[in-house]
């Protein structure tokens, strides 16, 4: 779809949180490669969250035009929500500082708002083709498997389009570091909002391919979504297992094993990730797929048990051992 075709609104708003990451430079280049025919219509707006003394200077590198939001919000969600607080746009479009939107992706999210949508959840290919990246990229694709063009999903602001009247009844949950992009989209439904899938609006996405943090960012997802299932019951997930996994979950996170299960549980994941990133290679790559997908459920399992022990929400540098952004 060429981008030079008019807009069915007045004016966009790109929001791309950041913290100490130099390639939010390339990200908002291609934003603007993706959205040029567009002129004045488009707004960009970089979240610098919390990001260390210093990053200034990559940010003086961006072109010009476009703005920043200095935030120390407690969340990168909450910084959103700041954002959004000043975005100009009648629609707003998320995504991340690893990620880099393809021609037609303004242009793809706006033509299924322009026939009813409130938001839209994009699809996010790799822009690396090495085995982590293919690995995970194969798990990330699974989700999508199957689901046709306009069907209802859980949303992610890796890239997601969002009508600014939603933001008048719901907004992103600041209290948590993740999955509060899926608890948003979720809300919004049971508002009446409408959701919808759009895979030609694509952004290609820069993995962290160490397998190990993978696993422990699943765990975390797994918490979140026992948390949201539990805080939000009445709200209408797409994916019917989730709800069996949170009922066992709540009913044995209760049970004096899961002292120990929870971590043993996570740590056998974790393990399992290790030890697939160093001798998996041998086999073949359907095999290794079959693998992570086994360890990722496992993990997930995990956090679910983990928010029934009432602990803290989970980190993935914690679990994973690893100094990441989280």
């Amino acid at each position: 779809m060429a981008d030079a075709r008019p807009l069915p609104f007045g004016r966009v708003s790109v929001v791309i949180p950041v913290r100490d990451d130099p390639a939010v430079v390339r990200t908002v280049q291609g934003v603007l490669a993706a959205t040029a025919g567009f002129g004045g219509t488009i707004e960009v707006i970089v979240v610098d969250h919390c990001s260390r003394p210093g990053f200034e200077t990559v940010l003086a590198r961006l072109p010009a035009g476009v703005r920043v939001l200095r935030s120390d919000a407690a969340t990168v969600y909450s910084a959103r929500n700041e954002a959004v607080a000043i975005a100009t746009g009648h629609v707003i479009f998320f995504t991340d500082a690893d990620c880099e939107p393809v021609p037609g992706w303004i242009a793809e999210g706006l033509e299924h708002i322009a026939r009813g949508a409130d938001i839209v959840q994009g699809f996010s290919g790799s822009s690396a083709n090495g085995r982590g990246d293919a690995l995970i990229q194969w798990r990330y694709e699974a989700h999508f498997r199957g689901l046709h063009p306009a069907a209802s999903t859980e949303c992610d602001t890796r890239n997601l389009a969002v009508r600014r009247s939603v933001f008048e009844r719901v907004q992103f949950n600041g209290a948590w570091r993740r999955t509060s992009d899926t608890e948003f989209g979720l809300v919004a439904e049971r508002e009446g909002a409408r959701v919808e899938y759009c895979p030609a609006m694509r952004v290609q996405h820069s993995h962290n391919s160490d397998l190990r943090i993978f696993i422990a960012k699943q765990i975390c997802h797994g918490w979140g979504a026992q948390r949201i299932m539990r805080e939000q019951p009445d709200v209408r997930w797409h994916g019917a297992h989730l709800r069996a996994v949170a009922a066992a979950s709540h009913t044995f996170g209760r049970w004096p094993f899961n002292a120990w299960g929870a971590p043993f549980i996570a740590w056998t994941a974790l393990s399992g990730a290790s030890l697939l990133e160093r001798a998996g290679r041998v086999l073949p790559f359907r095999v290794q797929a079959a693998l992570l997908t086994a360890l990722d459920k496992g993990g997930a399992l995990a956090g679910h048990l983990m928010y029934e022990r009432s602990g803290e929400e989970p980190r993935p540098s914690a679990l994973a051992g690893r100094q990441i952004l989280d």
